[in-house]
């Protein structure tokens, strides 16, 4: 027989261990990150854990009795999805992830059924998982993979285009070459008429070759220091009168703005663009376009980027912003504004924005945009400061002979270009000028050439992208036979590749194609004199 007080413990022992189970249920049901709340088929909330309380920022007893929807999304009714309906239906649990404005975050939510002895649906647990952080992470990293594949996009058209300018300004080298001649040749009143106007579309052309090389950063620099401040509102005096009289020019000027090494030229191009852009966004309505110069710095720990995406490097900058209060841009806009070509207006093209990024990468400057539809757009440009900004100086003596002088000059200049055209029309204009000439297809013959001739040779004419020894390399060359040979570069790319290779050197320099014959005897006689 069973003693009564072992009939007395086994039932102490089984509430015993009920009460152990449920502590340690609840203990666990509590210690779980996750949002957990069990809600019934009236979306009441009938027990929440830790979690769930502390994100709503209450006690885990003043959950119970509220709505659901009321706690997650601040409604007074269910929301149009509903989980439970769904369960009530004989769905399947569900999960899903839910943008939860009232608790400010992204949640993957998973709704599962409790049902009684009879099968009958009595209850839901929802188990919220906050990935608010994997989702920036997310959209984080499709926005750089966006901004990579844009970048990447640009810089494709950038080498295209580059390669296209260059080889089409080695065709107007030859066209522009030869009406030159022609015109040299006692040619008709009549035929020199037509000569001029195709030297004319040839030099629209090569304007074009020079705004392509432009957006490509290959364009050459020519670097003084100017004040940017009389320079913009110059600009804005001189564009206002061509404006709606409706569209008012505003200008901000801080005090005491350093002056900026640049390229003047370049830099009253992109003020242009920026403030003719700005104006023709206000359209018929009219509206303001306020143009600001101001210094900046941008330090290490604002990690600030362009509109590329490109981190804008800490440093002292002359910023300038053109803001309208126009009709704003899109994001998909906003992503082709740069592409060659590419414009919102009807009639539009060129190379205007295009261009534009192609000035500042090669001024080492940095680009931002800001733009609402409907709200307008701001562009602003960082200039980079040196940390000490360098005096003015005074422009060094030019060298420059008169073309009477250079053409007087005589003596053997050897010219080296890979195409057959080129070679013919460069000895011809050469030969104008009473020089002789002495040609060669690549940098290996003309390096052949100058061991055979080296006494006859004077001066060296030299495309800088050849096959086989390129102008570098026989420039480097020719340099260690001969350190004061005058060498002169001519290519249809700027003249950035070239200019750390010569550094000092006084006996070399560059020229860009196509070129004029005037410009041709000024390069030469400037060599020629200090050769």
């Amino acid at each position: 027989m069973v003693s009564d007080e072992s009939t007395i413990a086994i039932p102490q022992l089984i509430y015993e261990a009920v009460s152990r189970g449920k502590r340690e249920w609840e203990q666990t049901f509590d210690s779980i990150p996750d949002l957990i709340f069990i809600t019934d088929t009236n979306h009441t909330i009938s027990r929440a854990n830790r979690a769930m309380a502390k994100y709503c920022g209450v006690r885990p007893e003043e959950l119970p009795g509220r709505k659901c929807y009321e706690v997650f999304h601040n409604l007074s009714s269910p929301p149009s999805y509903c989980p439970l309906q769904s369960l009530k239906e004989g769905g399947a649990s569900q999960a899903e992830e839910v943008e939860v404005g009232n608790l400010c975050g992204f949640f993957d939510i998973s709704v599962s059924p409790l049902y009684n002895e009879e099968g009958t649906l009595v209850a839901c647990v929802h188990v919220a998982r906050d990935v608010t952080e994997r989702k920036k992470a997310h959209e984080y990293r499709l926005e750089l993979e966006q901004q990579l594949l844009q970048a990447q996009k640009l810089e494709s058209l950038g080498v295209l285009t580059g390669g296209i300018a260059h080889d089409f300004n080695n065709i107007l080298m030859i066209i522009l070459g030869h009406c030159t001649l022609a015109k040299d040749n006692e040619a008709s009143a009549q035929i020199i008429k037509h000569l001029d106007q195709i030297e004319t579309a040839g030099s629209r052309a090569a304007d074009l070759c020079r705004q392509m090389l432009t957006y490509a950063g290959k364009a050459p620099l020519v670097q003084s220091q100017i004040d940017l401040t009389a320079l913009v509102r110059d600009m804005a005096q001189m564009l206002q009168p061509a404006f709606n009289k409706k569209v008012a020019i505003q200008c901000d000027f801080g005090a005491g703005l350093p002056k900026l090494t640049c390229d003047e030229a370049k830099i009253q191009q992109i003020v242009m663009n920026l403030v003719v852009n700005a104006a023709e966004a206000l359209g018929e309505q009219g509206g303001e376009v306020k143009v600001t110069l101001s210094q900046k710095t941008v330090r290490k720990a604002e990690q600030k980027a362009d509109c590329f995406g490109n981190r804008i490097p800490p440093g002292a900058y002359l910023c300038l912003e053109v803001a309208d209060t126009g009709c704003g841009m899109d994001q998909e806009t906003q992503k082709r504004i740069f592409e060659p070509f590419f414009s919102t207006k009807f009639t539009g093209r060129g190379l205007g924005l295009s261009a534009i990024s192609g000035i500042i990468k090669s001024h080492d400057g940095a680009l931002q945009l800001r733009s609402t539809p409907g709200e307008g757009t701001t562009f602003s440009v960082y200039f980079p400061l040196p940390p000490c900004a360098p005096p003015a100086h005074e422009d060094a003596p030019s060298t420059y002979l008169a073309p009477e002088a250079a053409a007087r000059l005589q003596g053997t200049i050897l010219l080296v270009d890979d195409e057959e055209e080129l070679r013919a029309v460069g000895s011809e204009l050469l030969a104008s000028m009473g020089f002789s000439v002495i040609a060669a297809k690549n940098g290996s013959e003309a390096l052949a050439t100058w061991q055979e001739r080296k006494r006859e040779i004077d001066l060296v004419l030299m495309d800088l992208t050849m096959p086989e020894l390129d102008g570098v390399e026989t420039y480097r060359a020719l340099r260690r036979d001969a350190r004061s040979l005058p060498v002169l570069f001519c290519s249809g790319y700027g003249d950035q590749d070239i200019r750390p290779c010569i550094g000092e050197d006084a006996h070399a320099g560059f020229i860009s194609k196509p070129y004029r014959l005037d410009q041709l005897q000024k390069a030469l006689a400037t060599l020629w004199r200090k050769g």
